[in-house]
């Protein structure tokens, strides 16, 4: 089954030459990136949480939120903006852009608005997108780990669903 929102963002010009300018932001960060590998692990991640719980959404809108979740990662590097807020606003260009429905687009824009909150209701798309972002962080074996600004007790320092 081909990803069709999913697959529009991949081929977006300005997704493209924003997921460059962020790579290249980070191209010397010693800590987790945030990168296609990433975006896929949380996707990924998300869907088995989705299954395991029963929660039925989208492989589209999951993959979408996905790519975009961290995209606003450039606006807090060079402007100070909180990229969860800046990721929002970047989603809702390329959403736009791609002809994206307002339905779809309003629960892709949720995911990303809810992936760094920590006081969500249980059980929620949100609650799932969020807990799949912080799972795909292999800190059990990261180099930087001492240097970390996450604390120890959220590290991911057992493989855990």
């Amino acid at each position: 089954m081909k990803l069709e929102y999913a697959n529009r963002i991949l081929k977006n010009e300005y997704y493209k030459d924003q997921l460059h300018r962020l790579c290249e932001l980070e191209k010397d960060r010693i800590f987790c990136r945030h990168n296609m590998e990433h975006f896929l692990n949380v996707a990924r991640i998300a869907m088995i949480l989705c299954g395991q719980k029963r929660i039925r959404l989208n492989a589209d809108i999951i993959y979408s939120a996905a790519l975009l979740h961290d995209i606003g990662r450039i606006q807090e590097y060079t402007d100070g903006i909180d990229h969860d807020i800046a990721s929002q606003t970047t989603a809702a260009e390329i959403l736009d852009s791609i002809d994206c429905p307002r339905e779809i687009r309003e629960k892709i824009i949720s995911l990303i608005a809810g992936h760094r909150k920590t006081d969500l209701q249980h059980d929620t798309a949100e609650a799932i997108f969020s807990k799949a972002d912080k799972l795909s962080r292999n800190c059990f074996e990261c180099d930087a780990r001492s240097q970390c600004k996450w604390q120890k007790d959220k590290m991911n320092l057992e493989i855990e669903v």
